[in-house]
């Protein structure tokens, strides 16, 4: 059973049930479904209280955005269904054939028909027929007729979501040290051959055949495989060195703060290769305190330079335009625990004269509407952000983070963070408090007038089996609205995430605009999905319908309570004991 276009413009609402019966080499579906399904070819609705289809409230400007419940499954009834057959002789080749219910004369987000758009929309057939071909195991080529006159090309890539795509090739292992003192040697072949594959080594100490390390993990997103590579690192060189090891214990540093401590017996009793059980604990905050300190010499400085792909979609007068830019990347560390970050890009080209500025919000300041004339203003060279960021950890399951700076394209100022993650339960709580400004439309160093304060209470809760999690937050956002913000999702042992959210504040309808209450989905993939070689990270992808001024949040870098990863046993087990 679904449901479409249930909180948008409506004008492609329909409501379906559906049910596919899966043979040996076909499969069949038949389904029956209501609104734009029973377009082309309508039957009376069997059940007679819905067979009247009410008028969608949401057709107007000011409803866009509502839910109206009151149409669900009202109205006359389309049939569809669809046939996929798998050939015997030719491995991954299938037939695909489905009828096709819509009207194409109707079926437009809003605006009118041409003599030309009239003539492309004639549907011929009332039925859509393809061969698709998998190959490589993921790979998929389809190519397929369309409504009788036309015709689809397309090229497919499927990910196993569930799966753990952390590993990567590995690094020989070797000595490197030349030192007399065979446990300095040690150390410093580990945190040579650790580096080798973007683990950081901190600390470390050997004491009655119990090695301890502390390590920066930019590798693995499965913090499984972070305790694997480094014990096979560990006791590979345990041997070359002549020295026992029957336990390792490896506490997570990130940002300089202990979050995390996987312990484990060197081998298994049934497979002298492999650890004994991984068990999860807190850690001791006793890292500097260890044997072998590696010699950090601050200010740290790390630089990229890539391309950044912009957009901007769903604009009244122009449904998309973007360009590329070359963004240089910038981190200064002065301490584990206090950076600076600076992102600077030049535009090489881009369509955003095509945009016009129609922010439709007379009731609210411009804080998010005003984004064409961002794009518009800024000079070639321009400042996407600049940040200055403080953590500390005051106590067990206690952070604060102190910060400042440009933090987006349309605000800077000044603002502290707190966060209270108890290590051995499925939740957070975090408060942030921000005070801002705006930024002036050529993105340099300036502000313009407009300032507020903006802080929230969040509350996030993890659900280990499933990896199901809810964010939920309340406090006041840029236009000075107060409300709330829901959001649930779900995360995979891959890395990656997806999730939605709504956000309802204290200002009406008519004072937000268009849309009514700001919404939104996302798919945020990691790095390693694409490249198995890429470092630990992620790309979002966030789907919001329209940009509106109420309900927004200031956008930071790396807020501190999504930040502390690896903060709780649930996080651990939520890879190694599922």
């Amino acid at each position: 059973m679904g449901i479409d276009d249930i909180g948008g413009t409506g004008i492609f609402s329909k409501e379906y049930i559906v049910g596919t019966f899966y043979g040996k080499r076909f499969n069949l579906t038949f389904g029956i479904g209501t609104g734009e399904f029973s377009r082309d070819n309508p039957y009376d609705n069997p059940i007679t209280a819905f067979k009247d289809r009410p008028n969608r409230i949401y057709i107007s400007d000011k409803n866009v955005g509502d839910f109206d419940f009151n149409v669900l499954f009202k109205g006359p009834i389309g049939i569809f269904g669809g046939l996929e057959y798998a050939f015997r002789d030719i491995k991954g080749l299938t037939l695909k054939l489905e009828s096709n219910p819509f009207n194409y004369q109707t079926f437009m987000a809003g605006g009118f028909l041409t003599n030309k758009s009239e003539s492309l929309r004639i549907k011929s057939k009332d039925f859509n027929i393809g061969l698709s071909y998998k190959f490589l195991d993921h790979y998929n080529i389809t190519i397929s007729q369309i409504k009788g006159n036309s015709y689809d090309l397309v090229l497919s890539r499927s990910f196993d979501l569930t799966k753990n795509y952390s590993r990567s090739k590995p690094k020989p292992i070797k000595e490197y040290s030349q030192a007399k003192d065979v446990k300095l040697a040690f150390y410093q072949d580990l945190l040579r051959n650790l580096e080798q594959d973007k683990l950081y080594l901190q600390s470390a100490d050997i004491n009655n055949k119990n090695l301890k390390v502390a390590i920066v993990n930019n590798q693995y997103n499965n913090p499984q495989d972070l305790f694997m590579r480094t014990h096979k690192i560990a006791i590979e060189l345990s041997k070359l060195r002549d020295i026992e090891v029957s336990q390792i214990e490896l506490t997570q540093i990130v940002s300089g703060l202990e979050t995390g401590m996987i312990t484990a017996k060197s081998r298994h009793p049934l497979n002298q290769n492999k650890p004994g059980k991984l068990k999860i604990a807190q850690p001791q905050d006793e890292t500097l305190d260890y044997d072998f300190q590696t010699i950090l010499n601050f200010p740290e400085f790390y630089y990229s330079i890539e391309p950044q792909f912009i957009y901007r979609y769903a604009d009244p007068t122009r449904f998309f335009a973007g360009g590329i830019d070359l963004m240089f990347n910038s981190e200064i560390k002065f301490s584990p625990s206090f950076y600076t970050i600076a992102n600077f890009s030049y535009q090489l080209s881009n369509s955003f004269e095509r945009l016009r500025y129609y922010p439709d919000s007379p009731y609210l300041p411009h804080v998010r509407t005003d984004v064409v004339k961002y794009l518009n203003n800024r000079p070639d060279l321009y400042l996407n952000n600049l940040q200055i960021d403080k953590l500390t950890k005051i106590k067990k399951d206690h952070y604060v983070k102190l910060s400042a700076g440009m933090y987006e394209m349309m605000f800077g100022g000044f603002g502290a963070e707190y966060l209270w993650k108890p290590f051995y339960k499925n939740y957070s709580i975090g408060i942030n408090l921000y005070q801002v400004k705006q930024r002036d439309f050529k993105q340099q160093l300036g502000f313009n007038d407009y300032k507020t304060i903006t802080g929230h209470i969040n509350f996030l809760y993890l659900h280990q089996k499933s990896g199901i999690f809810l964010d939920f937050s309340v406090g006041q956002y840029l236009a000075k609205d107060r409300g709330y913000t829901f959001e649930i999702g779900r995360k995979f042992k891959s890395g990656a995430k997806m999730g939605a959210y709504f956000t309802r504040t204290n200002i009406s309808k008519k004072v937000y605009g268009e849309g009514s209450f700001d919404k939104g989905f996302y798919f945020q993939v990691p790095l390693k999905l694409i490249n198995k070689n890429a470092s630990r990270g992620d790309s979002k992808f966030l789907i919001q319908p329209l940009t509106r001024d109420g309900g927004a949040k200031l956008k930071t870098n790396n807020p501190l309570i999504y930040s502390i990863l690896g903060g709780s046993k649930i996080e651990h087990d939520f890879y190694i004991n599922n």
